[in-house]
C-alpha cells in the first residue's frame, strides 16, 4: 500500500486507522466512534485488506501518510472548522 497507488478511505476508515495506530482495541474504538466493537473489527479487517498491510508499524506509517492523500482533506466545512478549533494539531475525528 505504502508505495502502490493511493486508496480512498471514508472518515469512518480514517478515524479506525487512526485509532489503530495508536494501539486502540477494537472494543475502545466502539466506544469512541459508535457500533458494536464486532462491526468496527470487520471493518479493520477491511481495511487492512484494502490497504495491504498487516503490522502495527505498517498502520503507523499509512496514519502518518494522510497528510497526503487527496481523499484525507476536508470534505466539509464542518470538518475544516473542529480541526480550527482544536488548534490544527490533530485532523478532524
Amino acid at each position: 500500500m505504502i508505495n502502490g497507488s493511493v486508496p480512498f478511505l471514508s472518515p469512518r476508515e480514517k478515524r479506525i486507522l487512526r485509532r489503530l495506530a495508536r494501539g486502540y482495541s477494537d472494543r475502545a474504538i466502539a466506544v469512541q466512534i459508535g457500533g458494536r466493537p464486532e462491526q468496527v473489527g470487520e471493518q479493520r479487517k477491511r481495511l487492512l485488506q484494502k490497504l495491504q498491510i498487516s503490522s502495527q508499524s505498517e498502520i503507523a506509517e499509512a496514519a502518518a501518510q494522510w497528510a497526503s492523500w487527496p481523499s484525507y482533506k476536508f470534505t466539509t466545512a464542518v470538518d475544516e472548522l473542529q480541526h480550527s478549533e482544536n488548534g490544527g494539531c490533530e485532523p478532524p475525528s
